[in-house]
């Protein structure tokens, strides 16, 4: 039988193993969140500046070799010596961080376009080349090769620009069932917590009224009371003390009953009847009389 310590000790560490999963859970629930929002942030996001910054790229290119066409062939070929590099730079960290299927062979299809596509820029910057068939190699080949170029890295962008969304419907989804787990958890907190308000009112509380209420019974001079001893704790084995107690109380109120007082011919009890004022009416079955 448990005594008022391990009951006591039951409840509040059950509460506590309640507190300490419950702060696990949110641990381990937010890190999940975070890993999800750390995947948007770090693959894709790398990803779609890599794709924006060679399209931006491509177009300066472009109007590089427009400007040399035009007659302003120094201008064109710092621009597009500039953007050159940048291209190159956002390819290679496109090439780096490919996440997604299908997202490899469409880098790799951008590289080998890009190559093209220089071999071609060089023809068409070549100032030695009569001016009309430049302009027509930009036409007919170099646009051509810039607009698929384009498309292509804007299809890598829009796919991981889409895995962003979808990420973060994830992200959203889950600390959404984050949120109603947890408040699983603080429900069955609260039943818990409420048992053992309910249990510690059972198991301490009532007992220990009961034997509240039989002493006043007793003080009124009631001795025939009988506390029920419910269990083998601290609380029963004070109840049994209780009865024992009372028990003896009344084996006394009977000796007190029937014994004489010695110089006077009749019994003690008779006595205090005619004396009710006495101290021990209580124990000649007397409870009105007994002191308060």
């Amino acid at each position: 039988m448990l005594g008022i310590r391990q009951k006591l000790s039951l409840g509040f560490g059950g509460l506590l193993i309640l507190i300490l999963i419950i702060g696990v859970q949110s641990i381990i629930q937010l890190t999940r969140l975070g890993e999800s929002i750390d995947v948007i942030l770090k693959e894709n996001y790398r990803s779609v500046i890599a794709c924006q910054d060679m399209k931006e790229a491509l177009e300066r290119i472009d109007s590089g070799i427009l400007f040399t066409l035009l007659g302003y062939s120094q201008e064109g070929t710092e621009l597009i010596r500039q953007n050159e590099s940048v291209f190159e730079k956002a390819l290679q960290a496109e090439l780096n961080n490919i996440t997604l299927p299908g997202e490899g062979e469409k880098a790799h299809h951008v590289r080998e376009l890009f190559e093209k596509y220089r071999k071609v820029l060089r023809a068409a910057e070549d100032t030695k080349t009569p001016m009309a068939e430049r302009q027509q190699i930009y036409i007919a080949q170099l646009f051509p090769l810039f607009q698929e170029i384009k498309t292509t890295a804007g299809q890598i962008l829009d796919m991981n620009q889409q895995n962003m969304s979808d990420a973060n419907d994830h992200a959203r989804d889950r600390a959404a069932s984050s949120r109603r787990y947890m408040y699983i958890l603080l429900l069955a907190g609260g039943v818990v917590a409420a048992g053992f308000v309910v249990f510690t009112e059972k198991w301490i509380l009532r007992p220990i009224h009961r034997l509240i209420r039989s002493a006043e019974e007793i003080k009124n001079g009631n001795l025939d009371l009988v506390v029920p001893v419910e269990s083998k704790d601290e609380v029963g084995r004070l109840s049994e003390s209780f009865n024992a107690m009372a028990q003896g109380l009344r084996e006394i109120r009977r000796s007190v009953r029937t014994s004489p007082i010695p110089g006077h011919p009749e019994p003690s009890c008779q006595r205090e009847r005619r004396y009710p004022d006495s101290t021990s009416a209580a124990l000649c079955g007397n409870p009105r009389a007994a002191p308060r």
